[in-house]
């Protein structure tokens, strides 16, 4: 037979002929008998989704361990941490005591302004001795704020250096927002 003519059992046009329908019914009776819940196709189905599967257990495991990471790494930081936090609240306890002492100077400071305020300079012995304490007592508070305002600037330079310290640590670490 040749390739271009038409077989023998069919007319020639587009409609198959008697003996291909036949064999198309007999192929699908075939079929039928042969797998008749069409179970080759409900196998593939199963072994596709167990292949998915597989491929989800498999970056599940992948995350598992990323996640085990994250946390060691958690916990070191953690850990590194612990002395920072431990200095950053004994500066704050430190400023605390600072402040509450240049309060104390600040008051003191406002009563001594407040008895120079009365401008009574005029008078015996007695009152320039006492102007004269009070101006040396003046000087003596003077020089403890400054002293005390010198210590606060230390605490302050310390923290910088510290925080800068923090900063340069967690430079580029995304979970850390420094």
């Amino acid at each position: 037979m040749n390739g271009s003519a038409p077989r023998p059992d069919s007319p020639g046009g587009s409609q198959p002929g008697r003996y291909r329908r036949a064999r198309r019914r007999l192929g699908r009776w075939r079929r039928r008998v042969a797998d008749p819940n069409n179970l080759s196709r409900r196998l593939d189905t199963q072994r596709t989704q167990l292949d998915q599967q597989a491929k989800q257990i498999a970056e599940l495991k992948t995350q598992a361990r990323q996640i085990a990471e994250l946390k060691a790494t958690v916990a070191a930081l953690g850990k590194r941490l612990h002395p920072v936090e431990l200095a950053s609240k004994h500066r704050e306890v430190e400023h605390g005591g600072l402040a509450i002492q240049v309060g104390v100077c600040e008051e003191r400071l406002g009563k001594l302004e407040e008895e120079l305020r009365s401008e009574q300079f005029a008078g015996d012995d007695a009152e320039h001795a006492e102007a004269r304490s009070l101006v040396e007592a003046v000087r003596r508070e003077h020089e403890q704020v400054r002293v005390r305002m010198q210590v606060i600037g230390q605490y302050e330079e310390r923290l910088r250096r510290m925080e800068d310290a923090v900063v340069k640590l967690y430079d580029g670490d995304v979970r850390h927002p420094f």
